[in-house]
C-alpha cells in the first residue's frame, strides 16, 4: 500500500476495482433469462432501463453500428413474429426499446419510396433476413420470412434521425427476381423474396453483398451487389433458379468457373483485404449440411474454395482445445448466425444446427486462422444438443456455457469482446433471450508467425496505487511497454508489476510485441483511470471523543495499529489512552487515512457536568439522569443538543432524583443533555448506539 501526506495527515490509497472483469478464455452471462421463452420488459421506449429485456427471440436481424451499440430488429417465437428494435450499450449493460409496435405479427408501414418518416416501419421479420451496417453508420435490412410468406424489399435505418426509409424493391410477398444482364447494374433490377439469405457484407468501398438463400423451398446461389449511390442492384454471379450445383475447383484456387452450390448460409465475414468469405449452410434440395469454407474476391469476381469437403454431411473433426489442426473442422451445419471477426481478423463461429430433424444442435466455439487455413475448437460440446450453463448473472466463470443453440445473433465490441443473443435449442423452436460474453484467451488462438499485442490490467485504480499487466500476446519474444503518467514511465518485462500511479487523470498505456519477422504495437487511449483524491481526513478531539471528518462512505478506527472492532462510525469515545487513526474509504473504494497521537482516555460508566450523571451510556433506547441538586416536584426542562448545538429533542418533567429519557428516535451520535431548573443548569454528555 503506498503511503502520501496532506499537510499534518497521514493518508492512504488503496486498490479500487472499477467493474469485474470477464477473465480470458470463459463466458459471463449478462442478461435476460437462463430458461426458454424468457420474460419480456419493454420499459419506456427510447429509455434505457436495467429491467429491460427483449422478448425471446430465434432469429432476430442484428447490426453493430458506428459508436459500437448493438442492434436488433423483428424475430420469431413459436407462431409469433416481431417488429421491434432494440439496442444494447456494451459498455452500461443496457437494453433500449427503440421502436415499434410492442406487438407481434405487425404488417409494416411503407410509406414512400425514398423518403423517411417517423411512421415508417417495416412488417415484421425473421427467419434469415439480410442486415448490413453502411460506411455511413446506417442500418439496412432486406427480406426475410414474415407472415405470410418472404420479401424483398430494402429498407434503410438512420440512427442519428431515428426512422426507417423504404428504399428499394416491391411492398408485397412472394416476388420473382428481375435479374437483368450479369454484372450490369439497373434501378430495375431487384433480388427475388427470399429467406434464410443472411450471408451478407459491406465491401470496402460501401456497396452492400448478399448470396444464397430459399425461394419458396428451394435453395439459391446467386450473389448481389446493391450500389447505394445509385440505388442499383446488380446480379454478380451465380444462377437464376433454385437447385444449382456448385463448381469446386482446386483448393485454395480462384477460377472464374467455381461456384458455391445453392443453399441457405448463415455465416458472413470480411478479411483484412477486403475479400468475402461464407461457411457451410443447407441444400434443401439434396437434404446436405456443408462445412467448406468459400473466399469471394470482389476485385476478380471468383470465388475460392478454402477450406472443408465438397461432400455433404460431414462429422466435425475437433482435435483438442486450443490447438490449431489442418484436419480440425466444424461438422457441417447450418443456422449458424453467430459469428464474429476479432480485432486481429481471425474468424469465430458458434453452434448452429444439423439436419434433419429438429435434435441435432451445438454450442461449439471455433476460431479460423485466415492466414495458416486451420481450424481450432476453442469452447463448448463436441456432442450434439449439450446443456448450458450460466452460473451467476454477470460472474465469469470456466464452467459457463451456452446451451446448444441455433438462429442465435451476435456482435464483437470495441474491445474484441464476442457477444452472443437468443436463438433456439431443442426442440425447435424453443427460444432464448439471454445475452453471453465471451472473452478471447489469445493464448488459445494459435494463428500467425507475426507478432499481435495484447494485455490486459485492473484499469480503474485509486490514486497513488500500483498495478499489474498481464500480457496475452500471441508469436513475441520482446516486448517494449510504455505508461503514461506512471512510475516506472516504461518497461521491457513480459508481465510488468507495480506501475504506480499516483496523479489522478486518464493515462494511455502502449504495447509493442516484437520478434524476428515483425512488431505489432497496440496503443490504448486513457486505458488507465485513476480517480480523484479521497476528501481530506482529520481527527478532532473533543473531551474523550474522537471526530473525523464527516461524507465518507465508511471508516474504520485503529489502536495503535489494532483495529477495533465494530469502531466504524465517523466518530469514536476512546476506551483507552494511546495513538489512534482512522481510515475512511469514499465512493470509488479509494482510503484515505488520518492519525491523532497521545489520546487522554477518562471514559467512565457516568459522565456528567458538576454532579450530573446518565447512565448507561453509550446508550441504545432510554437512559436515566440522576443528580442529587434535583428539587424534587419542580419543573424542569430537558433539552438534548447535537454537536452542532441544535437542539433536537425537549421535554418538561417534574424533578425527581432520578429521571427516565427515551433517546430511540436520535440517530447515532454524540449529544449533549441539558436540564434546567429554578435557575441552574446542568449538562452531560452522552454517545447514542
Amino acid at each position: 500500500m503506498k503511503k502520501y501526506f496532506l499537510l499534518l495527515l497521514l493518508n492512504t490509497a488503496s486498490f479500487a476495482l472499477h467493474s469485474a472483469f470477464a477473465q480470458p478464455g470463459e463466458w459471463v452471462w449478462l442478461h435476460g433469462n437462463n430458461f426458454a421463452n424468457g420474460i419480456v420488459n419493454y420499459g419506456v421506449q427510447g429509455v434505457p432501463a436495467v429491467t429491460n429485456e427483449p422478448p425471446a427471440l430465434y432469429e432476430p436481424n442484428e447490426w453493430r453500428d458506428a459508436s459500437g451499440n448493438f442492434w436488433l430488429y423483428g424475430g420469431y417465437s413459436g407462431t409469433l413474429y416481431y417488429a421491434d428494435l432494440w439496442k444494447y450499450d456494451p459498455v452500461s449493460n443496457l437494453w433500449t426499446w427503440i421502436k415499434g409496435p410492442g406487438t407481434t405479427n405487425y404488417p409494416g408501414n411503407y410509406g414512400t419510396l425514398g423518403v423517411s418518416s417517423p411512421a415508417n416501419l417495416p412488417p415484421c421479420r425473421s427467419y434469415g433476413s439480410t442486415t448490413w451496417t453502411d460506411n455511413a453508420g446506417n442500418l439496412w435490412l432486406f427480406g426475410g420470412l414474415t407472415v405470410g410468406g418472404s420479401g424483398s424489399d430494402l429498407w434503410k435505418y438512420d440512427v442519428s434521425t431515428n426512422e426507417w426509409t423504404w428504399m428499394h424493391g416491391p411492398n408485397i410477398i412472394s416476388q420473382a427476381g428481375i435479374y437483368g444482364t450479369q454484372g450490369v447494374p439497373d434501378v430495375l433490377n431487384n433480388p427475388g423474396s427470399r429467406w434464410e439469405c443472411a450471408s451478407s457484407w459491406t465491401d470496402n468501398a460501401g456497396d452492400l453483398w448478399l448470396f444464397g438463400g430459399y425461394v419458396g423451398s428451394g435453395g439459391m446461389n446467386d450473389l448481389w451487389r446493391y450500389h447505394i449511390a445509385t440505388d442499383e442492384w446488380t446480379w454478380m454471379k451465380g444462377g437464376t433458379t433454385v437447385a444449382q450445383p456448385g463448381v469446386w475447383g482446386t483448393q485454395g484456387v480462384e477460377d472464374p468457373l467455381n461456384t458455391p452450390s445453392s443453399r441457405a448460409c448463415y455465416t458472413h465475414w470480411k478479411d483484412s483485404n477486403g475479400n468475402l468469405w461464407l461457411f457451410g449452410g443447407y441444400d434443401f434440395s439434396s437434404s446436405i449440411n456443408y462445412n467448406e469454407m468459400w473466399r469471394y474476391n470482389p476485385v476478380t469476381n471468383n470465388w475460392t474454395w478454402m477450406n472443408g469437403s465438397q461432400v455433404g454431411n460431414v462429422t466435425g473433426t475437433y482435435g483438442t482445445r486450443c490447438i490449431a489442426d489442418a484436419a480440425n473442422a466444424p461438422g457441417g451445419r447450418y443456422e449458424t448466425r453467430s459469428v464474429w471477426t476479432d480485432q486481429f481478423g481471425n474468424f469465430w463461429l458458434l453452434g448452429g444446427r444439423t439436419c434433419c430433424g429438429n435434435t441435432d444442435m451445438w454450442n461449439d466455439l471455433w476460431t479460423y486462422c485466415v492466414s495458416t487455413g486451420k481450424w481450432t475448437w476453442v469452447s463448448g460440446d463436441n456432442t450434439a444438443s449439450p446443456p448450458g450453463n450460466w452460473g451467476t448473472l454477470g460472474v465469469s466463470s470456466p464452467t459457463n456455457k451456452p446451451n446448444s443453440r441455433a438462429g442465435a445473433v451476435a456482435w464483437c465490441d470495441n474491445n474484441g469482446g464476442l457477444y452472443l443473443f437468443g436463438g433456439s435449442t431443442s426442440p425447435y423452436p424453443t427460444p432464448y433471450n439471454d445475452l453471453w460474453k465471451f472473452t478471447v484467451d489469445y493464448s488459445c488462438v494459435s494463428c500467425s508467425s507475426l507478432p499481435v499485442a495484447i494485455f490486459n490490467s485492473p484499469n480503474h485504480i485509486c490514486p497513488g496505487t500500483c498495478t499489474n499487466f498481464t500480457n496475452i500476446s500471441q508469436n513475441a519474444t520482446s516486448y517494449l511497454w510504455s505508461f503514461s503518467g506512471a512510475s516506472p514511465g516504461a518497461s521491457t518485462d513480459v508481465n510488468p508489476q507495480n506501475i504506480c500511479y499516483n496523479t489522478p487523470g486518464s493515462y494511455d498505456v502502449m504495447l509493442i510485441a516484437n520478434n524476428t519477422n515483425g512488431s505489432d504495437t497496440l496503443l490504448l487511449h486513457n486505458y488507465i483511470t485513476v480517480y480523484p483524491f479521497p476528501p481530506p481526513q482529520g481527527i478532532a478531539q473533543n473531551g474523550d471523543t474522537l471526530f473525523a471528518n464527516a461524507g465518507a462512505v465508511s471508516y474504520q478506527w485503529y489502536h495503535t495499529g489494532v483495529l477495533i472492532p465494530g469502531a466504524t462510525d465517523y466518530f469514536y469515545v476512546a476506551q483507552e489512552s494511546g495513538d489512534y487513526n482512522v481510515v475512511a474509504t469514499d465512493a470509488n473504494g479509494c482510503e484515505v487515512e488520518a492519525a491523532i497521537f497521545d489520546v487522554i482516555a477518562e471514559v467512565q460508566s457516568a459522565v456528567g457536568s458538576g454532579q450530573l450523571a446518565i447512565y448507561p451510556n453509550p446508550v441504545v433506547d432510554k437512559c436515566t439522569i440522576r443528580n442529587s441538586q434535583f428539587t424534587m416536584g419542580a419543573a424542569a426542562t430537558i433539552t438534548i443538543y447535537n454537536m452542532f448545538g441544535v437542539a433536537v429533542q425537549s421535554q418538561i418533567k417534574n424533578q425527581k432524583s432520578e429521571m427516565t429519557l427515551n433517546v430511540s428516535a436520535l440517530n447515532k451520535g454524540i449529544y449533549w443533555l441539558e436540564v434546567s431548573s429554578d435557575q441552574k443548569t446542568f449538562r452531560a454528555k452522552f454517545i447514542k448506539n
